[in-house]
């Protein structure tokens, strides 16, 4: 896990014991498109994909910024 490597810097600052990595797909919309986004996902589920990087981002209290890229071995 990624959080092994850096563990002064735990996820969520350290507020949870168990974090299950996730993918985020849409956030802060209307009921109504998530339900959309939803039903076309499930009709996909489950599906498999490779990961070649792993991106941190950083809450400023406001919004998501984007802070540093890392790239994962093959």
């Amino acid at each position: 896990m990624i959080a092994d490597r850096w563990p002064e810097a735990p996820p969520y600052g350290g507020r949870f014991t168990e974090v299950v990595p996730h993918l985020t797909i849409a956030d802060g919309q209307e009921d109504a498109v998530l339900d959309g986004i939803e039903a076309d996902l499930l009709r996909s589920l489950p599906f498999t994909s490779r990961v070649s990087s792993v991106d941190l981002l950083v809450h400023d209290g406001a919004r998501w910024h984007d802070r540093a890229s890392f790239a994962l071995r093959a």
